[in-house]
């Protein structure tokens, strides 16, 4: 998903010397729209956790910043100020839905459907048998099933004691550093394997509905990295470099995890992207058909063809340097 250039965010994002108040949002999944009107085109979402700063307010419509560097407006509704949370702990949905009940029972009244990677606050009550008591962002108590939740567990038998700090060790901090941004590669396609079958929508990026930057974007995040939302922006990440030596789509000696990036026929921004699987073939949201993979040899995609970036071994993770 992509916008006309005139379109992308413009405004600056909050920081010590420019603050915002601070919100969270509210529901499960909200729409962003380019106008304070639920008539306006949705250019992305946001979903229940995320922390966003507000800097207008119009006709009960809330002009809200993501950390994503994106912006559009929500139903002012949709949001509640940011409450301290320190005393709290916080961890992710990490399945792609999570029912939330009102009381430990799945017979009880139904709160809502979370989405993965939405960010809960554990409540300071006891677990229920296999459920866990959250705190929603309107100090609501809901429950969700422990195996919803993105929670440590102890390390697993026959695991790397890499990080055992009683283990001397020599390391290679360069090797080491590319093994890692390779895994992250990898995991993003394991994630998105997991997202298959979930439906093409226009500045989706939940399991609800999602658009092709929303699933890159979403399978980047579940393995550790922010990506920024639109595919132009994606594909000129300066945490990734360029990997296709100039080859065609199929003569690509590419990686999993590695972006491909499409136009349309005769344009020549980025309007399209997907991630290579490394076996010749690419998985992505396309429009009509949603979450699926494709051959690097099929016509219509090798003939608008941009080429493919790759997170590069020396790259600042960090959102700001994208």
């Amino acid at each position: 998903m992509t916008l006309p250039a005139d379109d992308s965010p413009q405004s600056p994002i909050p920081d010590a010397e420019n603050p915002l108040p601070r919100f969270l949002v509210a529901r499960n999944v909200v729409n962003l729209y380019a106008e304070p009107s639920t008539a306006g085109e949705v250019v992305s979402q946001s979903i229940m956790g995320d922390v966003v700063s507000v800097d207008e307010n119009r006709d009960g419509y809330s002009h809200i910043l993501t950390a994503d560097r994106y912006q559009g407006w929500v139903g002012s509704d949709h949001i509640v100020p940011e409450w301290d949370r320190t005393d709290f702990l916080m961890t992710s949905i990490a399945t792609l839905f999570a029912d939330v009940y009102s009381a430990p029972d799945t017979q009880a009244d139904f709160l809502t459907k979370l989405v993965v990677s939405s960010r809960v606050t554990l409540a300071h009550g006891p677990v229920v048998g296999e459920f866990v008591p959250l705190v929603l962002p309107d100090h609501a108590v809901g429950y969700v099933h422990n195996l919803c939740l993105d929670i440590t567990h102890d390390k697993p038998e026959g695991t790397s004691d890499l990080a055992d700090p009683k283990v001397r060790r020599s390391i290679d901090i360069g090797s080491l550093k590319r093994q890692i941004m390779r895994a992250v590669g990898i995991r993003a396609v394991e994630i998105g394997r997991r997202l298959i079958g979930t439906p093409y929508l226009w500045g989706g990026c939940t399991p609800f509905g999602i658009d092709c930057s929303g699933f890159v974007q979403l399978s980047y995040k579940l393995s550790g990295l922010q990506l920024l939302r639109d595919a132009d922006l994606q594909f000129h990440d300066k945490r990734f470099e360029r990997c296709d030596a100039d080859q065609s789509l199929d003569e690509s000696d590419l990686l999993a995890g590695d972006l491909v990036a499409f136009r349309k026929k005769g344009g020549n921004k980025v309007t399209h992207i997907g991630m290579a699987l490394g076996d010749g073939r690419f998985i992505h949201s396309a429009g009509g058909r949603g979450v699926m993979i494709d051959k690097c040899t099929t016509e219509k995609w090798a003939a608008t063809y941009v080429g493919a970036v790759r997170l590069s071994p020396n790259a600042d993770l960090g959102i700001e340097v994208a």
